[in-house]
C-alpha cells in the first residue's frame, strides 16, 4: 500500500455529524494516534446549553481545556494523528453566540495560545442534513444538548461554511450517508486511497460511494 500523504489528519462537522466515530475508525484501522475533543468536564458548557448565561465562559474554558491537551498529547512524536476536532473551529460557535467584543477577544486568545501547535494538514469533512443532526443529537442522549433545536445547528452549518472556506489546508466534503460502517476493509480500502492523493483545491466533493464501489 503506498504511503499515507498527510501526518494530522482532522475530521470535522456538525453537531451530530459523526465526526468521533469517523475518527476512532481511522486510528484504529490505519494505526494512527488519535486526539479526541474533550468537553464532558466544561460545566459552562452544560450552563449554557440549559439557558444560562455561560457563552463567554464556556469558550474561555474549551480555549485552555484543548491548549493543555494538545500540549501533553504533542509532547511525544505522532506519526500519523487523526483527530474529532480542528481547534480554532471553536470560534464558530464564539462568532454566533458571543457579543463583537467578546469574540474579539476569544479569537485573540485563541490565535496566541495554540500558535506553537501544529495545525491539521488535511481536513475531512461530514456533511450531514439538518434533520439527521438533530436525530443523532437526541439518540446519542446527552442531557445537556437536548436543548438544541433546528436553528441552532443551521447557524452553525452557515459558520462551517465559511470557515472552510478560509482554511489553508485541504477540505475533503464527505457524505455522511456514504460512510458505510458495515463493510469495514472496503471503508478502509477506500479512505487509504483518498489519504494518498494530494490536493490543492481549498474544497473537494470526494464520492465515497463510487470509490468503495471500486475497491475489490
Amino acid at each position: 500500500m503506498s504511503k499515507i500523504n498527510y501526518k494530522y489528519i482532522a475530521v470535522e462537522g456538525n453537531i451530530g455529524a459523526g465526526k468521533t466515530t469517523l475518527a476512532k475508525f481511522l486510528s484504529a484501522q490505519l494505526n494512527g494516534s488519535l486526539l479526541l475533543e474533550e468537553f464532558e468536564d466544561n460545566q459552562f458548557l452544560k450552563a449554557f446549553y440549559s439557558g444560562e448565561d455561560f457563552a463567554l465562559h464556556a469558550e474561555l474554558q474549551f480555549i485552555l481545556d484543548r491548549s493543555k491537551q494538545m500540549a501533553e498529547f504533542f509532547n511525544n512524536t505522532r506519526k500519523l494523528v487523526f483527530s474529532d476536532y480542528v481547534p480554532q473551529k471553536s470560534l464558530i460557535f464564539s462568532k454566533i453566540n458571543l457579543n463583537e467584543k467578546e469574540f474579539k477577544s476569544v479569537k485573540s486568545l485563541t490565535n496566541l495560545l495554540y500558535k506553537p501547535f501544529q495545525e491539521p494538514d488535511l481536513v475531512i469533512f461530514i456533511e450531514r442534513d439538518v434533520e439527521d443532526l438533530i436525530e443523532n443529537i437526541y439518540k446519542r442522549g446527552r442531557v445537556f444538548e437536548q436543548s438544541i433545536d433546528e436553528k441552532y445547528i443551521e447557524s452553525i452549518m452557515n459558520g462551517y461554511d465559511q470557515w472552510l472556506k478560509e482554511l489553508k489546508q485541504p477540505v475533503l466534503r464527505i457524505k455522511a450517508k456514504q460512510i458505510d460502517m458495515s463493510k469495514p476493509v472496503k471503508l478502509t480500502q477506500a479512505f487509504s486511497s483518498i489519504l494518498r492523493g494530494n490536493y490543492s483545491k481549498n474544497e473537494i466533493e470526494i464520492n465515497l460511494h463510487q470509490l468503495m464501489k471500486a475497491v475489490k
